[in-house]
This record gives structure tokens, sequence and C-alpha cells, in this order.
């Protein structure tokens, strides 16, 4: 059974996707109240693991919980803190819980979180982990070679930053099985036009979903630690210059991710975007609506 966010795109719907970081606690409501304020804006809700390093709920148990509310998840499944077992373990919990979008992703070191003392695992690499997760559900078995008596029926994507990456890069992550890719937050359209330029030429925009990573930002503030703290960033001067001469930065922060929204759907081989903030989740439903994407699609019949 394909997944909501697997028939939206196979159907060519522009897709929106919005990303949440759960909860330091373990408050279902608001995890809850998170999700709700996007229901009705994106066709799908990432849950992040434990991003920068720092312990957080789940992002399977949270993916459960989006699921349960009637909200299509996408799970990071990053491999900076559990093993082989531990990841193919999961994802069997969260095919049983009606799961089935995975994002598989290297992660982040422990020494940069709140836990620097933790052991860093990296088993696998996200290559590795897309190629195991996708060995479960097409041969029906383990890494290991251990069959599995029932497979999982999952729709599995990978991670691009255009930033800093050739399109080679992405044909190893698409040949490794990923079959929708989001990329690192753009701020620099020009690079991302020559980086899908790339991409078309090799064919590989026919070959997976890519869906371009935007960041609403509130503050020039935020866009110059963007800059100068988050690695594998393009931040333009015109977008600090833009944030630091505005009356109201969370307004123009709300108009600038719209304007880059419509500026990089409007790149052919582009099949939707994804949303993200730094604790502002609140802000997607308002760049969705300024973007002219309101309202969503139906759900394509089976």
């Amino acid at each position: 059974m394909h997944s909501s966010l697997q028939r939206r795109l196979a159907a060519g719907q522009i897709v929106v996707t919005g990303e949440i970081a759960p909860p330091k606690g373990a408050s279902r409501e608001v995890l809850e109240r998170l999700g709700n304020n996007l229901r009705g804006y994106v066709d799908a809700v990432n849950l992040t693991d434990n991003q920068r390093g720092v312990a957080r709920m789940s992002a399977l148990g949270a993916g459960a919980v989006m699921h349960q509310i009637g909200l299509e998840p996408i799970v990071q499944m990053t491999c900076q803190n559990r093993n082989r077992i531990a990841l193919q373990s999961d994802v069997l919990s969260g095919a049983a819980l009606g799961v089935r979008n995975y994002l598989c992703m290297t992660g982040d070191h422990p020494r940069i979180g709140d836990h620097p003392e933790s052991k860093n695992v990296l088993d696998v690499n996200s290559f590795q982990l897309i190629r195991m997760l996708r060995t479960m559900r097409d041969q029906s078995c383990f890494q290991s070679g251990t069959a599995l008596k029932d497979a999982p029926a999952f729709f599995l994507g990978g991670v691009a930053n255009p930033n800093i990456e050739r399109a080679a890069r992405l044909e190893k992550k698409i040949e490794s099985g990923a079959e929708f890719i989001q990329t690192q937050l753009i701020f620099d359209v020009a690079r991302f036009r020559q980086w899908m330029a790339d991409v078309r030429a090799a064919g590989l925009h026919q070959r997976s979903h890519i869906l371009a990573g935007i960041m609403i930002i509130r503050s020039a503030q935020s866009a110059i630690f963007l800059r100068d703290h988050l690695p594998g960033t393009l931040m333009p001067d015109a977008v600090i210059d833009r944030m630091q001469g505005c009356s109201d930065p969370e307004h123009e922060g709300v108009k600038l991710a719209a304007e880059l929204v419509q500026d990089l759907l409007s790149v052919e081989g582009v099949a939707g975007v994804h949303l993200m903030s730094v604790g502002w989740t609140k802000a997607m439903p308002w760049v969705v609506e300024q973007a002219g994407l309101l309202p969503r699609p139906p759900l394509p019949e089976v």
C-alpha cells in the first residue's frame, strides 16, 4: 500500500511538507498542537530525529502520534545514535504502527548536543541505511540475510545539499534506493538552479522526487547564525541586508520564504517544497498561504 505522500508525488501534485521538532518531554498535547497547526497547509509532516544531537521524544514515536491524529508523517531515521539492528527494528515497528515514509540521513554528532559524552554509533551511513531498508522491503530480508516473515511497506527518502554537493552525490543516493529527496535549506537560488540543471542533465529528477528546502527566518540574527554556524549553508548578503533593513523582521521573513517557495517551484524538476523553522512552526501556514499554495489538492484516488 502506497503512502499518501507517494500517491501525491506519483500523481504529479506539487507537494508541501513541513518539519516539526518533537518536544523535549513526554507531552502528547504539545506534539498534537504542533501537528494540528499544520493541518490543511502541508501534505506531510517531518519529525526530526534528535537533531543537533539533542535528546527529544523519538521521531518514530512522534510520527506514530501524527498518524493517529490523521496527519501524514515522515519519520527521520539517523545513523548517529543507533546501530543496524536498532534501525531495522524501528522501521518494522513503524510499519506496524502505520508509518510509511522514512527519511534516511546521517544525523548530527552527539558532541554538538546536550550529551557530548555520548558514544557516536554510525554503524552504517545514510547510503547504506537506504539500501538496507530497500532490502527489507524489496527482498523480504534483513541486511544479515535472515528472512522477514512479513516485509514492511514504506516510501524511502534521502537528503541532499545543493549548496555544497555535486549532482553526482545525489545520483549515488538515488542509486542506493532513495525515492524522494528533501534538500537542505536554500537561500542562494542561482546556485540551486545550476545544481538542478546538472540534476536534469543526468535525468535524476525523473528517478526521484525532489523537494526544495526552505527555512523561515524571523530576524537578521537568525540569518547570520545560519551563515556562521550551520555548515553547508550559503547565505547571500542580500538576505541579511534585507532582514536588517526592514521594520518588521518576522513579517519580512515570512514574505521572503513565500518568495523562495515560488522561485524554487519555478525550477524545472522540482516536485515540491519542504518548510523548516527554528521553533516557529506556526509561521508555516502563513508561508503556504502567501505563496498561493492553498487550498491543498485532494488525495489522488488509488
